[in-house]
């Protein structure tokens, strides 16, 4: 399963897999971080991230959901449960939200926008909370305030 999570952030790289890896292991503490020329692997036995800075992967997806985003973290999901992977993100990804304070979006190769955060608010997309294609997405962990919008289609 591939994921990716796109956030804005005004430090470089480093401070961005920093925070990301301070949010993981909290939930995942066996997961252990490697540096090679400003690309940074996170990894534990259920995931791995990848945190760069490629605006590449970015722009489209800036202009598909109008958010003010400037990094996307690649995830691939490998476990035999991908529920308990899929929890652990969903948990570091609630605590990134805080830290960083601006627009998000989670999203997956095969459902597209799981939910995002644009202006403040948190949006789940409720094509997936209503008809899980394949998972079952553990919004229950998200924090705050949401709603719910059809988002099925996009990206």
């Amino acid at each position: 399963m591939e994921l990716a999570l796109y956030v804005f952030n005004k430090q470089d790289t480093k401070h961005l897999a920093t925070l990301l890896m301070s949010a993981i292991q909290s939930f995942s503490p066996e997961t252990r971080m490697s540096c090679k020329d400003d690309y940074y692997t996170l990894m534990n036995s259920n995931f791995s991230c990848i945190v760069q800075d490629d605006d590449e992967l970015v722009s489209f997806t800036r202009e598909e959901l109008s958010l003010n985003i400037n990094y996307c973290v690649s995830v691939t999901i490998f476990s035999y449960s991908p529920e308990e992977a899929l929890r652990a993100i969903f948990q570091a990804v609630n605590k990134l939200i805080a830290q960083l304070d601006k627009d998000v979006a989670l999203t997956d190769s095969s459902s597209g926008v799981i939910f995002l955060r644009s202006n403040g608010q948190l949006i789940i997309n409720s094509h997936c909370r209503e008809n899980p294609d394949i998972y079952d997405w553990p919004f229950d962990v998200l924090e705050g305030n949401f709603i719910e919008k059809d988002m099925a289609g996009l990206l």
